[in-house]
């Protein structure tokens, strides 16, 4: 049975990108903005039944004589619930932590969405001046408040199965903050809930305006590998190129970045809000996608919404639109080898014999790496009655995404080093990370940096590595030897 989901939202971006995945959310569940429920009646038409209470099967016309609390249980197929926290008000709350040291940020976001609980924002008025280490000294002072927040959240949860951090690598805020908070829910849950990121990767092909976001990001990848049970990359670079942005929306940039983001976030968890037979929690849908606890680090790709493209597609188009690397979340070079892929396939009546036909072409299609089979998986989701019906009657609204585990991590960290020994060759802005000019601190600052680039290293390694048909082999040669 899925566990409840509790969000933790940290930075400038982690808070902007949070607000179009809680908007995303509650469109998909008919949720106001202040947390109230939209009429169920189109919906219960399209999709929805009346679901038993206590054995006795309700019907559209007695629904009015039930009290609202039963209302809101009886209306249902969806699992908002885990997601979302039902007061005895009957509004729904996200189940999200909001952290910020810049208050106009956290302010948008309830200001756009009053369903936010005020209770559960951190905000500070110090900004980490985009470096990790102020970012991290900050969570580590205010631990305590921040764990307070967190097990307030957790205790409202039945069943809490997964933690997940939105944030970018690149700042200061989400990274550096971000970087305590993995350390201190490891620390309190280890293995005994899935710790899932989103993280956002800085523009590295422009100009940018945090200068030592190599630094930054190496860091926060050191947390990543350390703590994290699977991180799924959002890449700015590729996000922004005119193949991943050809979206039906009006403006262009972050905005529009963020909305894609939110989009593959919340599509991840449809088949656990909208239940079907397979993948319905995290504890599923992980081990499928990465085989190995080190090779952790994922890829989405998203296909353009335009309803006119997406009116001419059925399933078979769409799976192997999902395997085209010019909607990937990262930069994919020609070279690349898939340890796994997960196509969602969101829609109603969907064709399964289309869906086999994909998936046999995607198998011919896709190099995977020599020890692992080639299988395709596909998720048959349920697309929200409420979505659809803002699509017109006309129009199929089929959508997908795929998540898979592939080779391509290797070229955007090998990337990420290069920039970084760049600067760091020269010992260029270190000195922006230490807290006073003694030796002991300089040489504490040198360990922890050179600590982070080996284990960005170590990554690119085992992705590089996995391409050999012997890599298990030599995995369990490794292992044995490091037991002496």
């Amino acid at each position: 049975m899925p566990g409840e989901t509790i969000t933790i939202q940290v930075g400038q971006c982690g808070n902007q990108v949070g607000l179009e995945y809680w908007n995303q959310l509650a469109s998909e569940h008919g949720i106001n903005p202040d947390g109230t429920a939209i009429s169920y009646t189109d919906a219960i038409e399209n999709e929805y039944e009346f679901q038993p209470i206590n054995g006795n099967t309700l019907h559209p016309q007695q629904s009015h004589h039930l009290s609202n609390s039963q209302q809101q249980q009886s209306d249902r197929k969806d699992q908002p619930n885990l997601f979302f926290s039902l007061s005895d008000s009957n509004t729904y709350t996200p189940r999200a932590i909001l952290v910020d040291l810049d208050f106009p940020v956290v302010k948008k976001c309830t200001n756009s969405l009053p369903m936010f609980n005020p209770r559960n924002i951190h905000y500070s008025n110090t900004p980490a001046g985009n470096i990790w280490q102020r970012g991290y000294r900050y969570g580590t002072r205010h631990e305590s408040e921040l764990l307070d927040l967190i097990d307030r959240e957790v205790d409202k949860c039945d069943n809490l199965a997964n933690f997940q951090l939105i944030h970018s690598v690149a700042g200061g805020t989400g990274s550096g903050v971000g970087s305590k908070l993995l350390e201190l829910l490891s620390d309190r849950y280890g293995n005994k809930k899935v710790l899932s990121t989103f993280s956002v990767f800085p523009l590295n092909e422009k100009s940018s305006d945090v200068v030592v976001q190599p630094y930054n990001t190496v860091l926060t990848l050191r947390s990543l590998i350390e703590y994290s049970h699977a991180t799924f990359v959002f890449d700015n670079d590729a996000l922004s190129s005119i193949d991943n942005i050809s979206y039906d929306y009006s403006k262009r940039g972050f905005e529009s970045i963020n909305k894609l983001i939110a989009y593959a976030t919340a599509s991840i968890s449809n088949p656990m809000r909208f239940p079907r037979y397979m993948y319905t929690s995290f504890d599923s849908i992980i081990p499928a996608l990465i085989p190995v606890p080190d090779l952790k680090f994922l890829t989405t790709s998203i296909v353009p919404m335009s309803q006119q493209k997406h009116s001419s597609l059925n399933e078979y188009d769409m799976i192997l639109e999902l395997s085209n690397d010019k909607y990937k979340s990262n930069r994919v070079p020609a070279d690349v080898h898939y340890l796994s892929t997960l196509n969602y396939l969101i829609g109603d009546d969907l064709n399964r014999q289309e869906i086999q036909k994909g998936i046999a072409k995607a198998q011919q299609r896709t190099p995977f790496v020599p020890w692992m089979t080639r299988s395709v998986h596909v998720i048959e989701c349920k697309q929200s009655p409420f979505i659809k019906r803002s699509g017109g009657t006309n129009s199929r609204n089929l959508g997908g995404i795929q998540v898979s585990n592939n080779t391509s991590i290797s070229d955007v960290f090998t990337k990420l080093l290069d920039q970084y020994d760049r600067f760091f060759r020269r010992k260029a802005y270190v000195n922006k990370y230490v807290e006073n000019n003694s030796a002991e601190e300089q040489s504490r600052i040198i360990d922890m940096f050179n600590e982070g680039r080996e284990a960005v290293a170590d990554v690119v390694q085992e992705y590089d590595a996995c391409k050999r048909p012997s890599y298990l082999d030599n995995s369990g040669e490794e292992e044995d030897q490091s037991m002496y």
